[in-house]
């Protein structure tokens, strides 16, 4: 029988394998890298985001390579596309240098041609599970953007309709077809 090489954060904080990697429950998890158009959306996401987020002093933003240790007491390190974390949350700057031990308030996920639905949902659930208020779920293909909240149902949007940010980020809102412009 094979066994897998169990990883905890800090080993992987230490020296990390080489390539790209997420940490699901001490496993190492393989991430392709983005497409083309896929990266192209995340950092216009991010930008837009970003923007409103330094207009209104609400917090910090990180991108693709920010990884987040979900749990306290598990081995579970994932990097979203864009993240959000409100001001009153950041790290302080002397814990900056490490991965961030918290659940981000957003987390936005991309998904690019190589991606499963299965796998992005599997994310979507583990960041409900660590209390992200929200996640984005963006398909470029299909234009659409599906927002998970813990409480409610997912809602679909699509390019005639406006994406707000909730309670996570009070009085953002953008058509979803700009967004994906």
């Amino acid at each position: 029988m094979a066994t897998t090489r169990l990883f905890t954060v800090d080993e992987l904080e230490q020296s990390s394998p080489e390539g790209e990697w997420e940490l699901i429950d001490g496993e190492l998890a393989p991430v392709n890298p983005s497409g083309f158009a896929s990266s192209r959306m995340a950092h216009r996401v991010g930008r837009i985001i970003g923007n409103f987020v330094d207009d209104h002093d609400l917090g910090e933003l990180t991108g693709s390579d920010g990884g987040y240790v979900l749990f306290p007491d598990r081995e579970t390190l994932l990097a979203p596309d864009v993240a959000f974390v409100r001001k009153d949350r950041v790290p302080p700057v002397e814990e900056q240098g490490r991965f961030a031990r918290l659940a981000p308030d957003l987390a936005v996920e991309i998904l690019s041609p190589a991606d499963r639905m299965a796998s992005a949902l599997a994310k979507v659930s583990l960041y409900l599970e660590a209390e992200v208020q929200m996640v984005w779920l963006i398909d470029p293909v299909k234009r659409t953007v599906t927002i998970f909240t813990p409480d409610d149902a997912p809602i679909r949007l699509e390019e005639g309709d406006t994406l707000t940010g909730g309670a996570i980020l009070p009085g953002f809102s953008v058509q979803v077809g700009a967004l994906l412009s």
